[in-house]
């Protein structure tokens, strides 16, 4: 199981308790034109993920929501971490693709899964800490 961090509880608290201070983070972070007015639903926050010896890992991520406009709906996952470290990648994937399977939808053409929009938002910078970061998929049909 994953720690809390004082930096998770404040940007959690922020999120819950003051959801359209998103919109303007998500405007920047996604070159998005959200005005302010829209309807900012949070997600679930806690995820379980299946590992190998058939124990479950709880997951917590910082924020998860969907923002509601007139002409879309945008799917979002930020996350705040201090400093860069080796796992965040790694976590980032994790934590997207739960989001994906838990709003999955099957079809008579197989399973339809929505990564969401993701952001980390480094609160601590250094010359090594990434501008972006990018996850190769590695498919039978090609890279995604």
């Amino acid at each position: 199981m994953q720690s809390s961090t004082p930096y998770d509880d404040v940007h959690r608290t922020m999120a819950n308790d003051c959801p359209q201070l998103l919109i303007p983070v998500v405007n920047e972070a996604f070159q998005e034109s959200y005005t302010g007015e829209e309807k900012v639903v949070l997600g679930n926050a806690i995820h379980f993920l299946e590992q190998q010896d058939a124990e479950e890992d709880k997951r917590i991520t910082d924020s998860y929501f969907t923002i509601h406009g007139k002409d879309k709906v945008g799917k979002y996952h930020i996350e705040s971490q201090c400093e860069d470290d080796n796992s965040m990648l790694i976590r980032m994937f994790e934590y997207d693709t739960q989001i994906a399977l838990e709003n999955a939808e099957v079809t008579r053409a197989g399973l339809v899964v929505e990564l969401p929009k993701a952001a980390v938002i480094y609160l601590r910078s250094t010359k090594n800490t990434p501008d972006i970061l990018q996850t190769t998929i590695k498919t039978p049909s090609g890279d995604v």
